[in-house]
């Protein structure tokens, strides 16, 4: 029972870095979609319709390197060395392709909306 606690608190520790990096791959998305939305539907986007996005994007992205980067830390706190580095690699790697999923996903989407 004691080691399902410990789980538990550990768990609880690395939700908010996790909800992080969530966010920064749904803003990432936003702002990366939002830019290529109005650059291909509008003859002469200006500067001011595109950097909104492009701040999302920007912000979407750093927070989600940030969220990355305190959550390997804590991880590395609350388990300890008995992650192997492969495993560590294995877990960035998961994350680098969700997020890029999700920018696939939508560019996908927003261009057979607009063929």
């Amino acid at each position: 029972m004691g080691t399902i606690k410990k789980q538990f608190k550990s768990e609880i520790k690395q939700l908010p870095f996790t909800l992080g990096k969530v966010t920064g791959g749904i803003m990432a998305v936003i702002g990366c979609t939002g830019m290529i939305i109005i650059m291909t539907r509008k003859p002469d986007p200006s500067f001011s319709d595109v950097l909104p996005y492009s701040i999302a994007g920007i912000i979407g992205i750093a927070l989600f390197l940030l969220s990355s980067v305190l959550l390997k830390k804590r991880i590395k706190e609350t388990v300890g060395p008995s992650l192997s580095s492969k495993d560590k690699t294995r877990v960035s790697i998961i994350s680098w392709l969700l997020l890029l999923t999700f920018i696939a996903v939508c560019i996908a989407v927003i261009f057979i909306m607009t063929v």
